[in-house]
């Protein structure tokens, strides 16, 4: 995974989430801002308390005031809590009027890149703190594919994306169209062993030069129990990468097993649902929505 640093958006985000939280604090404390608070004096080898009034007078609290302490205390203690809290809002929203000027953008490193002639691109290398720089090399990587080239047609893969690639079905074109429009980098069907430990050190080079397994022991690219999730997906700005199952068949039974097998495979070997595995799903009565792909792009990939 990539080292974790917090971009300048997502500074920005966590700066304004201090202030809402900030101000919701503020807006929950009762204060009364009144003509007198509670001091203390050391005295006598211990502390005294005293109640002091807007003049500067102080009265000793004896036995007989006593019973005000509670109140005084912890209305001074709202007060100075309420003057600190919009001090630092006061403070936080100067560092996102800096962050945010007008003179530049929220991602500055990443433009860099993003914003570089594509015709000199090749001839660089970004700067590794460049999510965009982690996202090319993590698409271009030796990731563990079929014994097939990805862009050809065949009797299974029929509908193509966007970016050429023939898959299994129109919600599977959908997701992918969404991936790349959203700059998700993603593999397809990525050869897979929930229980296996891949040694990437011995790669098996299929029919067209490409990377299509590894030779580790226990795992085989081109086995049936080898499993081929969907779409293997990035969040460039973490590093995180997914499994994107979709599961297109749920009223067929038959099918609903198998993919129950294979789920629990991954579960059981310790991969989680939401952490790393992300589903859509859809039967004959509901379809697919994009807006269902947005939701966990915006979610999970963002």
């Amino acid at each position: 995974m990539k080292e974790k640093y917090l971009t300048k958006s997502e500074i920005i985000e966590y700066l304004n989430t201090l202030i809402n939280q900030l101000q919701s604090a503020i807006d929950n404390v009762h204060t009364e801002r009144n003509s007198e608070t509670i001091v203390s004096r050391c005295g006598k080898g211990k502390n005294l308390l005293y109640i002091k009034d807007s003049s500067g007078n102080i009265t000793y609290i004896n036995k007989s005031l006593a019973e005000r302490i509670p109140k005084l205390a912890q209305n001074r203690y709202n007060n100075e809590f309420v003057d600190a809290a919009k001090r630092e809002i006061k403070q936080l929203k100067k560092s996102i009027r800096v962050l945010t000027d007008e003179n530049h953008g929220t991602s500055d490193i990443d433009d860099v890149f993003k914003n570089f002639p594509e015709v000199l691109k090749s001839y660089i290398t970004p700067n590794p703190l460049s999510s965009e720089d982690y996202a090319r090399r993590w698409q271009q990587s030796n990731a563990i594919v079929k014994h097939r080239n990805i862009h050809n047609k065949d009797d299974i893969h029929k509908f193509k994306t966007i970016r050429g690639d023939y898959v299994c079905s129109k919600s599977e074109v959908m997701i992918a169209d969404r991936l790349l429009a959203n700059g998700i980098p993603y593999h397809y069907e990525v050869a897979f062993i929930p229980e296996t430990e891949v040694d990437k050190s011995s790669p098996i080079y299929g029919e067209f030069g490409d990377i299509a397994g590894y030779e580790t022991p226990g795992f085989d690219p081109f086995d049936d129990d080898t499993l081929h999730p969907d779409f293997y997906v990035l969040n460039k700005r973490t590093g995180k990468a997914y499994f994107w199952e979709h599961l297109g068949k749920l009223n067929d039974q038959k099918y609903c097993h198998k993919n129950l097998n294979r789920l629990i495979r991954m579960l059981d070997a310790g991969y989680a649902i939401g952490e790393d595995i992300l589903i859509t799903h859809e039967d004959d009565s509901n379809p697919l929505k994009t807006e269902s792909i947005d939701e966990i792009i915006k979610k999970y990939l963002k």
